[in-house]
């Protein structure tokens, strides 16, 4: 990696820029078992060192890899390229509506600590995945993270709402639910941001079919980008635009996804490329800004224990358990 880059980021970034063998080294390995040193690492301070990064990092050609807590089992936080580290600055609660239900976060905010800020309201971020100590708001929506109670609050493709993102030219979009007039006045833009509409939508037209039959039908599928929100959302697409339902506020909290009957509860059916951000492990955009769903705390929990001989028995179980529909099952393998 040619000095210049490093030169040029240090007088660029006003966050910290790290190329040095003890840095790569530690931003080399997450929780998987991949270890592959980066470029350099960069934890900017805000908006402006991002696009820097961008720009300089397209003059260069070299690649530019978001990170999140470095919790991810399969290496999606490790590679040859310019690791952004957001937890450091760009790790705060912008804002909080709780009558309406939202918050304003930037990626680098901490699962726990985003829901202590929450506490005083009743309220909580639901995805609850099993490093909330350390895993980011940033990080999940890269993974599209759920958690053990998954079977009531699904995913956090369920509870992004809106995603302030910059795209690969440094550009700075807000994407959000856009009716049939939005979403046309989208499709005209002569930018990357256009382009990106038109293009999901053609992909989502042209392969229909092909999504529909390969895209498995589990609540907790996160593999791909997530194209099969844009071709299975329950409404009819014309030439227009797709349609939109008569409640675009509606959302997963009223309802409960049924593994059993497979139901699934309503949820804001209008053309939103946040939910294709959601999953993408920062490969499409970076996120500046996330606006997420808030959901009540539960008043009152409880838990039940059930022991069995065999691991094939406590598996043969989970159907009966689910029809008393728990919050969630875990398996205990041992103690």
């Amino acid at each position: 990696m040619a000095a210049t880059l490093w030169d040029e980021l240090r007088a660029a970034v006003r966050g910290d820029v790290h190329a040095d063998a003890v840095s790569r080294a530690l931003y080399a390995t997450d929780a998987s078992i991949y270890q592959i040193e980066p470029a350099g690492v960069v934890l900017p301070r805000d908006e402006q060192d991002i696009a820097a990064v961008l720009r300089l990092a397209r003059r260069h050609r070299v690649a530019v890899l978001p990170r999140g807590g470095g919790t991810s089992l399969a290496g999606q936080t490790v590679g040859r390229a310019i690791q952004l580290d957001f937890s450091k600055y760009m790790h705060r609660l912008l804002e909080v509506h709780p009558d309406e239900g939202y918050a304003w976060v930037e990626p680098g905010i901490v699962l726990d600590e985003l829901n202590a800020q929450l506490l005083s309201h009743g309220l909580k971020f639901a995805p609850d995945v099993s490093t909330s100590n350390r895993a980011t708001l940033g990080g999940m929506i890269g993974n599209n993270s759920s958690g053990m109670y998954s079977l009531v609050y699904g995913k956090t493709s369920d509870h992004v709402l809106e995603l302030r993102v910059m795209l690969s030219d440094g550009s700075i979009t807000t994407l959000a639910p856009l009716d049939d007039q939005e979403l046309r006045a989208k499709l005209t833009l002569d930018s990357l941001e256009g382009r990106a509409y038109r293009t999901i939508r053609r992909l989502a037209r042209e392969h229909a079919g092909e999504v529909e039959r390969r895209y498995p039908k589990l609540l907790r599928r996160v593999g791909g980008y997530n194209l099969d929100a844009f071709v299975d959302d329950g409404r009819p697409t014309t030439d227009d635009g797709p349609q939109t339902t008569d409640d675009a506020s509606s959302s997963v909290v009223g309802g409960r996804w049924s593994v059993v009957g497979g139901q699934r509860p309503v949820v804001d059916q209008r053309f939103n490329l946040a939910k294709l951000i959601v999953g993408s492990e920062g490969t499409l955009a970076i996120v500046l800004a996330a606006k997420v769903r808030l959901v009540p705390r539960p008043k009152h929990t409880a838990i039940g224990i059930v022991a069995f001989e065999s691991l094939e028995a406590a598996l043969d179980a989970v159907v009966p358990c689910l029809e008393c529909q728990p919050a969630g099952v875990e398996l205990m393998d041992e103690i």
